[in-house]
C-alpha cells in the first residue's frame, strides 16, 4: 500500500512537472524545493525503468514514453476529478467544457445560450473555438460541435444537422450576373470558405454543388478564399461575389434579404454537424443537461431546404 502510495504521489509530480515543464515552476506549485523535485522525477524514472524527460541546455522536452504516460495520466485524472465533482454535487452544478467550430459558435450557438444559463443557472460554461476538431486525450473538452465526415472509432458521435449547399449573392450583386433573366454564374467572382473542412480545401464545397448539379464553373479562377466562415460571409453580403453557402449558417441572412438564392437545388452536403464526445462523459448531470438542450434546438431548429 505504501508504495502504491508513492507511486501515485510522484506520478502526480510527473503530470504537473510535464504541465509546467519546468521543475522550477513545478516545486513551488507543490511546495517542495527544485532538488527534491529533480529527485522525485528520478526515483519514479527508476521504478518504471524508462526516462520521462530528455534534458537540454536550456529547456526539457517530454520523451516518447513521456508522452505516451502523461495523456494516459491526464486523461485518468480527469476523470476522477469529473468523478469527485459528480459525486460531490448531484445537481446541474459545475463546469462543462465544450469544443466549437467558430462560425456555428457565432451564428447557431450564441444566440440560443442565454436559454441554456437561464435553464441551468449553476453550470458554467467553457467554450473554446477551434476549426479543427479537439485532442480530446490532450485538451480539457467534454464535448465538441464540429462540421465533418470524420467517424471517431472511439467517441460517442451524433448527427445534430445535415447541411445544405446553396450559392447566394447580395442583392446589389445580382444585377451583374443576370441576363434576360438568366443568372450566368460563370461571370461570378467566387467566394470560397474552408472553414471546418477536414482538408481545408478552399474550393471543396463549390465542387461538391457543381458535381451535384452538373454544372461546369469556373470556380477557381477568379476568387477570394477564406479560412474563417463568417469573412466569406460578410463578403457576400458587401457585394464582392457569389459565395457556396451552408444553408444552417446562411439562413438569418437569407431571412433577412442581404443574401439572396442563386438556385432552387440546395445539395445535401456530405459533411454535417456532429456532436463528439468521450464514453465516460455521457452520465454526467450537467453534460445531460447540455446535450437535452441541444436537441431541444435540433428539433425546432432545423434547416428549410425549400
Amino acid at each position: 500500500m505504501l508504495e502504491q502510495q508513492s507511486i501515485l504521489a510522484l506520478l502526480q509530480s510527473f503530470e504537473i512537472a510535464a504541465r509546467h515543464m519546468s521543475f522550477t515552476l513545478a516545486a513551488k506549485e507543490l511546495n517542495l524545493t527544485q532538488g527534491a523535485m529533480s529527485h522525485r522525477i528520478r526515483q519514479l524514472e527508476s521504478l518504471l525503468g524508462f526516462r520521462l524527460f530528455i534534458r537540454m541546455t536550456r529547456k526539457m522536452a517530454l520523451s516518447p514514453e513521456g508522452e505516451r504516460l502523461l495523456a494516459t495520466l491526464s486523461l485518468s485524472l480527469r476523470s476522477i476529478n469529473d468523478e469527485i465533482e459528480d459525486i460531490r454535487s448531484q445537481s446541474l452544478r459545475g463546469t462543462l467544457h465544450i469544443g466549437v467550430a467558430p462560425t456555428f459558435a457565432q451564428l447557431w450557438l450564441m444566440p440560443r445560450l442565454a436559454q441554456f444559463q437561464q435553464q441551468c443557472p449553476g453550470i458554467n460554461l467553457n467554450v473554446k473555438v477551434r476549426a479543427g476538431v479537439m485532442e480530446f486525450n490532450d485538451e480539457r473538452v467534454d464535448l465538441a460541435i464540429y462540421y465533418g465526415a470524420n467517424l471517431y472509432a472511439d467517441l460517442c458521435q451524433q448527427r445534430l444537422f445535415d447541411e445544405y449547399l446553396l450559392p447566394v449573392c447580395s442583392p446589389e450583386y445580382y444585377p451583374l450576373l443576370s441576363q434576360n433573366g438568366k443568372v450566368e454564374l460563370e461571370k461570378a467572382c467566387f467566394i470560397h470558405a474552408s472553414e471546418s473542412t477536414e482538408s481545408q480545401v478552399h474550393f471543396a464545397d463549390w465542387r461538391i454543388w457543381c458535381e451535384k448539379t452538373e454544372q461546369c464553373l469556373p470556380y477557381e479562377k477568379r476568387h477570394y478564399s477564406f479560412n474563417h466562415y463568417h469573412m466569406a460571409l460578410q463578403a457576400a453580403e458587401s457585394g464582392m461575389g457569389v459565395m457556396m453557402g451552408r444553408k444552417l449558417l446562411i439562413q438569418a441572412s437569407l431571412e433577412s434579404g442581404k443574401l439572396i438564392p442563386l438556385s432552387d437545388k440546395p445539395v445535401l452536403a456530405p459533411m454535417g454537424y456532429d456532436l463528439i464526445y468521450p464514453r465516460e462523459s455521457s452520465e454526467r448531470m450537467r453534460f445531460k443537461a447540455f446535450i437535452d438542450f441541444l436537441h431541444t434546438h435540433r428539433g425546432t431548429d432545423s434547416i428549410v431546404v425549400a
